[in-house]
């Protein structure tokens, strides 16, 4: 199959979403439809969607493995089921997912970035944007590109971001890392535990995306931060140290180009270096907040960053705190899967109790005996099938070989769950990064079934 060019100016799938007419998901098949069988492969789709728009590889498997029919393709009813996901600036609700926007694939004027409720993926948007929102992300990694405008990232814990931007906003975040490129002092406000550093990663036309984006590589003002939560007993941010420090280096179509990072290489005396000042207002309070700042970094004679290098089909990582210098090869050890990297060691589960259930619940770790199984009557393959332990139930919704491990008096070791609402009840449900089975090693399981979380309703709020 020919590689198509990609796409300049705005994408087909800018308006995808759950409410999309027939008709605009018929004539994106039909767009995608190299042989006319009304049916995408996988290699139509790779072709469609990673050579002409941008997306990542894995992304686009993922995809394909969700929504095909039993035919081994996507057709109409499959890519209509998928196609909110497949909005190429907006990207919510996935857990463990690796997400790629190469160049061309956003950079339409105008355009707007928005990420929300991811949990531990890895975000990739190398393009320029007019405006990045960010919320209510947790354990992800993210390199945005050049944003001409401002990122506001809001409510995200435990997050590592590459960022390049006009000015940066973050509101009610906690023990996030940025390595920071900004034209303006960033606000931070209601947050805690952050760490900062310059700007480290590259992609090959990062430099073209900074020209476009109107942004001066030798101004940075990442340390120049303003805390509208400022106090006077101490930092709510703080420098991290050099040891601390990840370059992040993305190759692009094997081609990973001169490295492109508009900041110097990161150094002790870089981290050390004193704040810009700027004569720009960022919507400062002329109220006295507080402004204390943070200690400098430890001393770190011989210690250089580490250096992280991914792909789009395989990510590896180095770790090394005596790493290279930027711009040099790597050579790097293999994992079993005989890619580079380190493979991470395994970590216990850490279990929990039905009762804990929440309505933001992701990793859920249970041991849950079977006590019903129900029939769907909208879907003849999903089951709802209510569990539980001794401190309550939950239903639980099973699809396809799920059924058959739910038999009733079952005791099922459920591993990497998460909680999905139904009409403002909560269900737990099993994707493909969890696992479920028998669990073998408990022959005995009380069950309080006076007790059910999944009739408790939540009214949405909106904020």
């Amino acid at each position: 199959m020919a590689k198509r060019t990609r796409l300049s100016g705005i994408s087909p799938l800018a308006r995808a979403s759950a409410r999309s007419k027939v008709e605009d998901v018929e004539k994106i098949l039909k767009d995608a439809d190299s042989d006319g069988d009304s049916l995408l492969s996988l290699e139509e789709l790779q072709s469609y969607l990673g050579d002409y728009l941008g997306y990542g590889q894995l992304e686009i498997r993922d995809f394909f493995n969700e929504y095909k029919s039993e035919a081994g393709k996507v057709d109409l009813a499959g890519l209509q089921r998928g196609f909110a996901r497949l909005n190429p600036y907006l990207i919510g609700k996935r857990q463990g997912c690796s997400i790629w926007r190469k160049p061309g694939s956003v950079g339409a004027p105008g355009a707007q970035m928005n990420i929300e409720d991811l949990v531990e993926c890895k975000v990739y948007i190398c393009d320029k944007t007019e405006q990045t929102f960010v919320d209510e992300c947790s354990a992800c990694e993210m390199l945005i590109g050049p944003c001409e405008g401002a990122t506001f990232i809001r409510d995200c814990k435990n997050c590592t971001f590459w960022v390049a931007t006009r000015q940066l906003r973050t509101r009610n975040c906690t023990a996030c890392q940025f390595f920071l490129h900004s034209h303006t002092e960033p606000i931070i406000e209601a947050s805690k535990d952050l760490g900062f550093a310059p700007f480290a990663a590259s992609y090959a036309g990062l430099a073209e995306h900074m020209a476009a984006a109107k942004m001066d590589p030798g101004k940075n003002f990442w340390n120049a931060i303003y805390d509208f939560t400022g106090r006077s007993d101490g930092a709510n941010w703080r420098i991290l140290d050099l040891k601390e420090c990840r370059e992040l280096e993305v190759h692009l179509e094997d081609s990973p180009g001169e490295w492109q990072c508009p900041s110097p290489d990161l150094s002790y005396e870089l981290l050390c270096a004193a704040p810009l000042k700027s004569d720009e207002a960022s919507g400062q309070s002329m109220t006295q907040i507080p402004q204390t700042r943070p200690q400098l970094p430890e001393s770190a004679t011989g210690v250089k960053a580490s250096r992280e290098v991914v792909g789009d089909e395989v990510e590896t990582k180095e770790v090394s705190v005596a790493g290279p210098s930027p711009g040099t090869e790597h050579k790097e050890a293999k994992d079993a899967s005989g890619y580079p990297g380190k493979t991470p060691k395994p970590r216990k589960p850490k279990w929990m109790k039905v009762k804990g259930l929440r309505p933001d619940s992701r990793g859920v770790n249970l041991f849950v005996k079977v006590v019903l199984v129900k029939d769907v009557v909208e879907d003849g393959t999903l089951k709802e099938v209510v569990v539980g332990d001794e401190t309550a139930t939950v239903i639980l919704r099973a699809r396809g070989p799920q059924v058959d491990t739910c038999q009733p008096g079952a005791i099922l070791r459920i591993q990497n769950a998460l909680i999905v609402m139904f009409k403002g009840f909560m269900r737990l449900e099993v994707n493909k990064w969890g696992v479920m089975k028998v669990a073998d090693e408990m022959k005995e399981l009380d069950v309080n079934e006076k007790t059910s979380v999944s009739e408790v309703e939540y009214e949405q709020v909106k904020t």
